[in-house]
């Protein structure tokens, strides 16, 4: 008998058991989602909302274009961090009703980050954070 096959065992249901752990820490954080409604799509509308500590505001950059024969926005949101501590966490700018982010986004002490998206053009868009 191989004395190396339990110490492997061993390892690997300790890995299990970490990443369980983790994927239990990740789905308990919470995510917001912010609806942005508008009352047209034309360029230059704004749209803002509170998700503390940031204030996001949407606006429509460009519409018009046309991305593989369909229409397509240019939507961006701008994150205020209105405290004197650095946000950080996920986030996701779409125009779809989702609930998971899909990248990083860092927002220091009283300062605006700006991300834009090419979107499908929609009178609702939504802003996913998961604060890390």
């Amino acid at each position: 008998m191989n004395k190396n096959k339990p110490n492997l065992l061993a390892t690997v249901s300790g890995l299990a058991g970490v990443m369980a752990l983790g994927a239990i820490a990740t789905n308990a954080v919470a995510q917001d989602r912010v609806n942005f409604r508008f009352a047209d799509h034309s360029v230059g509308r704004t749209v803002s909302r509170t998700a503390p500590p940031l204030r996001i505001t949407l606006e429509i950059r460009r519409t018009g274009l046309r991305i593989s024969g369909a229409d397509r926005s240019e939507i961006c949101a701008s994150f205020e961090n209105q405290t004197r501590y650095d946000w950080s966490g996920g986030y996701r700018l779409t125009d779809r009703e989702v609930r998971d982010t899909h990248a990083s986004l860092r927002v220091p002490a009283y300062e605006t980050v700006r991300r834009c998206e090419t979107l499908n053009p929609q009178m609702v868009y939504y802003v996913v954070l998961r604060d890390d």
